[in-house]
């Protein structure tokens, strides 16, 4: 069976469905020229995970973004290409355009091909009939680690600041006011039970970029295919930019990870400054007593709902 997938600017929407039906044995991006970077990434990231490296990867289908027949009669086309040949086919809806997601469901029409919706929300996949009747919805269970997130989003990461293959050529790390706090809260996470992985000290990079700006993620959890990061601070001399490791991840034109974020400060009371400027990121916190214990139901929250 192929996915043929809109494609947006997020790639785990696209991913979710392949990692959780087996049955998937193909993938076509469905791509404007904006997003055929993001298809080339994706192809390239398929064939060296080793959950997926068993799909085979279609030639992108190039549609215009705003351009409502051209999409419809391009979809067309590559759904009738699939049925002729008895290959069974069916349509993520979740990315791209609103014009491309209505030319879609245009050209499914009466084709009898499924129709798939990736709910992050709610935690769902909703599946309906080519004329939208809804069908079912099914919980999205997807296990998968924090390094298969970052690298299916072009980020490489690693355990060592100058990403050496192993601890023999890693320079020694410094020790911060923080890591101790860094310790309680990886620590409660895996004793939380509640995630698929847990990760500290994770520090990540683009991939391909010799100008590539290098950051270091205090702690990393993964759940039901969904990333969440906590960043930790003693509490002495806290300021705005504080919240930058976290700010950089939601940044385009940094790293542009969508992911739940969790600032940590073992302090009794945070500065009115910096819980306006995290309330305007989206950037939960956790304080005061028990601070570990608060940052991991943050992190929990944080992956219930973007």
């Amino acid at each position: 069976m192929i996915l043929l997938t809109l494609l947006g600017e997020q790639p785990i929407p696209n991913l979710l469905p392949l990692w959780q039906y087996r049955e998937f044995s193909g993938v076509q991006f469905v791509v404007t020229p904006r997003t055929r970077p993001l298809a080339e990434s994706l192809a390239a990231f398929i064939r060296q995970d080793r959950t997926l490296q068993h799909l085979q990867v279609h030639e992108p289908l190039d549609v215009e973004a705003y351009d409502l027949s051209q999409t419809r009669l391009r979809l067309i086309q590559a759904l009738m290409s699939h049925i002729r040949a008895h290959t069974p086919v069916t349509l993520n809806l979740t990315g791209g355009t609103k014009l491309m997601s209505l030319a879609a469901m245009q050209a499914a029409y009466g084709l009898a091909v499924p129709l798939l919706y990736v709910s992050s929300e709610t935690g769902e996949m909703i599946l309906y009939t080519s004329d939208g009747i809804e069908q079912k919805r099914e919980p999205i269970h997807v296990s998968i680690t924090a390094d298969q997130y970052l690298q299916a989003h072009g980020i490489e990461s690693s355990p060592y600041q100058n990403f050496a293959e192993n601890e023999k050529y890693a320079p020694i790390r410094s020790t911060k006011e923080g890591d101790w706090l860094e310790e309680a809260v990886y620590q409660a996470a895996l004793q939380s039970g509640m995630f698929d992985d847990v990760r500290k000290n994770v520090y990540i990079r683009r991939r391909g970029r010799k100008d590539a700006v290098i950051n270091e993620l205090d702690v990393v959890v993964t759940r039901n295919g969904l990333l969440g990061v906590c960043s930790c601070k003693s509490g002495k001399k806290l300021d705005k930019d504080d919240l930058y490791e976290l700010e950089a991840l939601s940044s385009r034109e940094k790293f542009g990870i969508y992911c739940g974020k969790v600032f940590a400060c073992a302090t009794d009371e945070i500065p009115e400054g910096i819980k306006e400027r995290a309330s305007a990121d989206k950037i939960r916190l956790a304080f005061g007593k028990d601070v570990a214990q608060k940052a991991v139901q943050q992190l929990l929250e944080s992956l219930k709902r973007f």
